[in-house]
Order: C-alpha cells, then structure tokens, then sequence
C-alpha cells in the first residue's frame, strides 16, 4: 500500500471553504504539501476563500449549489454532517482532515488511517459562554433546540472523536483543551506562516494595530477603550457581527478598515507600531504574522499567544482582560526598544517548511 511508509493514495477534507480563514490557510498549505490528494468539503464559495483551490478540483456535498455565503452555509449545518457521514473514502490509505466541527466526522477508510489536524473542540458545542447572544453561530431558535440536546450531541461528538486514527492540534493549549473534553492526546504541530512572504521595514507608523474577527471573544472593545483613552490611534482589520456595538466604543482615535486585501495587511503590519491581541486563541495567526514583519506584540497572556510570543522580545503580555491591564501593557511597551530583526527570528520555527516537514514525518510514522 505504501512506499518508505508513505501512503499512495490521499483525500484532504475541510470543514467548508466559504471563507478565508487560519484553518483554511493550513488547508492549503495541507494540499501543497500532498499535492495528488484529492479535496473534499461540504461547501465551496471560489470567490470567499484562497484563491490557490481554484487550481484543484473540489469535491462537494449534496446542496452546496444552495449556499451562496457564510449565514447559508450554517442554515444547512445538519445536512452537513450526514454529508460528510455519507462520504465514500473506503478507498484512500489516508485521509486528513482539517477541522473544528464537520469534517473530524467522516467514516475511517477500512483499511486506511484518519488523521485529524483538530483545530479547537467545537467552542459553540464546548465553549458557549465565549459567545454574546449576537454572536451565536446559529438563531436563536436554533441555539434554543440545540442547549436542549446539548448534553446528546456532547456524547456523539465524543464518539465520533474517538473513531479517529490520530489527532493533531495546534498548540499546546488546545491539545490541553483536547484532552480535557475528549481524554486522548495530540500531537502538536504549530500551523504555518510563509515567514518570507512578509518583510520588515523601518518606516514605523505612529498606530496601532489590531486584525481579528469582530466577535465576542476577542476583546476588540479592549483595544479600542485603552487606545481612546491613551489618545492612541488604533487601526482595526476584519469584520464581524460586533462591528455595531463596537462602534459605540469607538472615537476619534479608531478607525475600522473592514476586510484588507493580503498585499495591504502585509503593509500595515510592516509599519504598525504594534499589534494589539486582547482575546483568548487557540493558537492565533495575527501575531504571527505580525512579528514576520518585525512588528511587536501586545498581548493577553492566555491561550496559544503564551507559546507565540516571547515576552520583552517579540512583545509584552497583559494579565488580565481589563482596559486598566490592557494600558498598563501598552505603557510597559511604550518603553521597550525591540528589534525587529530579532522579532523575525524568532518566528522561524512557524515557517511553512518547518510545517509540512513536521507533518510528513508524522504521516510516516503512523503508517
């Protein structure tokens, strides 16, 4: 079946590709990696996701001509699993899949292994009192049906989880959350940054700098109260259901970008003074991303920042998640002299080579 332990025949499967996301950039890097593996995923929006999946054929389920953009895709959220149960991989030695809550629930090929690259238990599902009411994944007539049978689709999730092969996750933190929910372990693997695509630049600007979806749990309101009240500038990349209320926080010193292409998120990145994260992650691509251009974080010390950020080197943590903390981190910043060169540096064990190097030596040690 395999040569040097390497399976021949390979499927990909991801949750859906209806928008551009960590877990979707790691899907990419997933195929460039296995480039002869087939793709699968519930639903697939050419124009909302990487544009790297219109070079591969990809595989759909029944009813994905219906949704036409994030909100419909949710509608369809229990046709899709029964999709994905659905699907025929008897034939793959290996399927991976890239998921948080649909594709980790496919049948195990027979004579195969299930790999799952497990981004986050589902946070809806594990998690819920991380969402404010407007941010609920689905309506509230929806959640309502789902908090009664919570406890059910619970024990299924554990089922279904524990059918898989072999588990893979993103950071420390989540393979602790993993074990915690599912009492099994993970192997980690940091997801990848393609370290050269960003530059450093020593035309820093005098904002700050904040890139995330506009819910709950990320704390924007954070950034923007501290920011306001030190009569900083704070520049806000991403979109969300948030965007609202946040607004009612925000003065003169904020300023909402909405979605950025890729070229202009480098730039700000290049230029900001620093990047702030004032949510809980599981592992967080921002900051990343953000020291691959030389640019310092700010930090709630919590989730996966804890295993990205190198406190006094790469940026500074705040202790807890208040606008008092959040400005008493920001002073201690102001103060620090950091060195973008050794910012970039230190980010070289998250490279996209480091990444797929990692994640073929572990296929070859499962098979």
């Amino acid at each position: 079946m395999q040569t040097n332990n390497f399976p021949k025949r390979i499927a990909i499967v991801h949750d859906a590709l209806v928008v551009r996301g960590g877990a979707e950039r790691l899907t990419v890097c997933l195929s460039q990696t296995f480039p002869d593996a087939d793709i699968y995923t519930s639903a697939y929006l050419p124009e909302k996701t990487y544009s790297y999946f219109k070079t591969k054929k990809i595989h759909t389920l029944p009813g994905a001509r219906l949704v036409k953009n994030e909100r419909q895709f949710k509608r369809f959220f229990p046709l899709w699993f029964f999709g994905f149960r659905g699907l025929d991989l008897s034939e793959y030695d290996l399927v991976i899949s890239s998921s948080t809550y649909l594709a980790k629930f496919i049948r195990p090929p027979k004579k195969g292994k299930h790999i799952c690259y497990l981004h986050s238990p589902f946070r809806f599902l594990w998690k819920r009192e991380s969402y404010s009411a407007d941010s609920l994944p689905f309506n509230r007539l929806v959640m309502a049906a789902i908090d009664l049978v919570r406890p059910i689709i619970q024990q299924a999730d554990k089922h279904f989880t524990d059918q898989i092969s072999y588990l893979i996750t993103n950071s420390n933190n989540t393979a602790s959350f993993i074990r915690k929910i599912y009492g099994r372990g993970a192997e980690v693997i940091y997801p990848p940054v393609e370290v050269d695509q960003y530059q450093i630049t020593t035309e820093r600007k005098d904002f700050y700098l904040m890139v995330s979806r506009l819910i709950s749990y990320k704390r924007v309101d954070l950034a923007i109260q501290a920011c306001e009240q030190m009569h900083r500038k704070l520049l806000i990349v991403g979109d969300g259901s948030e965007l609202e209320p946040l607004q009612k926080f925000a003065g003169e010193y904020t300023k909402f970008l909405g979605k950025v292409s890729d070229e202009e998120l480098k730039k700000l990145y290049s230029q900001a003074r620093g990047l702030i994260f004032s949510g809980v992650d599981d592992f967080g691509m921002a900051p990343i991303e953000a020291q691959a251009s030389g640019c310092p974080v700010i930090a709630f010390r919590a989730g996966g920042a804890v295993e990205t950020v190198i406190e006094n080197v790469t940026g500074v943590f705040f202790q807890n998640q208040t606008v008092p903390d959040l400005i008493a981190g920001l002073d201690r910043f102001e103060k620090i002299d950091f060195d973008s060169q050794n910012i970039r540096q230190a980010v070289l064990r998250f490279d996209v080579s480091v990444f797929q190097n990692k994640i073929r030596d572990f296929v070859r040690s499962v098979m």
